[in-house]
């Protein structure tokens, strides 16, 4: 499986939403945190099949 702008891009908005998290865990936002909890949970699931496939050589 050739690597693709969508997987990199898949990479860069994880590294996003981990930031946002950290960030709105300092301010105290609840509702910001649990959504970007939900939100990396989705992405890092996402980016696991992604590295899956990837080395699996399909």
């Amino acid at each position: 499986m050739k690597i693709t702008l969508f997987d990199i891009l898949m990479f860069v908005f994880t590294f996003f939403i981990l930031w946002g998290v950290i960030r709105s865990a300092r301010a105290k936002n609840k509702f910001a945190v649990g959504f970007g909890l939900l939100s990396l949970a989705v992405f890092l699931f996402a980016d696991g099949l992604i590295i899956y496939y990837a080395t699996r050589g399909v």
